[in-house]
């Protein structure tokens, strides 16, 4: 009688592991029959990665640069960088981990869905993050507004090196680390228009 007992309640509880199993496996298919991102016919979906998540905290140490001479835009950088304005935009330069390009008036009104080769790994209402193997880019757009005219907005793209070129994004995409990207972003989000004095 007790082998028969233990025979029932091993049964009863492999009926409900079985159970258990089929409930969880039932949970975490989709309901649709569409294969996206898995192979076709398969049935397999892929998953979408989780967004990674950053921390934008502009160093102590870093200065502010005037971007275009005395009384011109400014931004918090590494006090050796070197500022230098091009055709089209200015550099913000220091060492290997921070190399910025800032554009006034950019031909772009919204941050790009893709760059060629890279994916899209972090995004919020002002910024888009990239990544590639070998590291990140970026892409800040802001709107800034005059103090002495709250009407005018003054549309500016902030990003690492490479990632635009006076707004449209650029197949050859320069590579930072995360902590790059963390101290770039956030000097791009310290950029300021003048001050009336």
């Amino acid at each position: 009688m007790i082998s028969r007992a233990r025979r029932a309640s091993r049964a009863l509880c492999c009926a409900l592991l079985a159970i258990l199993v089929s409930c969880k496996a039932s949970r975490s298919e989709p309901t649709g029959s569409g294969t996206a991102g898995g192979a076709p016919g398969n049935g397999a979906v892929a998953l979408a990665a989780e967004p990674e998540h950053f921390r934008f905290v502009v160093p102590p140490a870093y200065v502010r640069h005037e971007l275009r001479g005395e009384g011109s835009e400014t931004l918090l950088a590494p006090p050796e960088a070197l500022v230098q304005g091009g055709s089209n935009g200015i550099r913000v330069a220091a060492g290997n981990d921070f190399a910025l390009e800032v554009y006034f008036q950019p031909g772009i009104t919204a941050l790009p869905e893709a760059l060629p080769g890279a994916q899209r790994v972090a995004s919020e209402k002002d910024l888009v993050v990239f990544k590639k193997t070998d590291g990140y880019g970026f892409l800040v757009l802001r709107e800034l507004v005059p103090e002495w005219d709250e009407n005018e907005r003054r549309r500016v793209v902030c990003g690492s090196v490479g990632s635009s070129n006076g707004g449209r994004p650029e197949p050859d995409l320069r590579v930072f680390s995360r902590a790059a990207v963390e101290h770039m972003v956030a000097a791009c989000r310290s950029l300021e228009l003048p001050r009336l004095e």
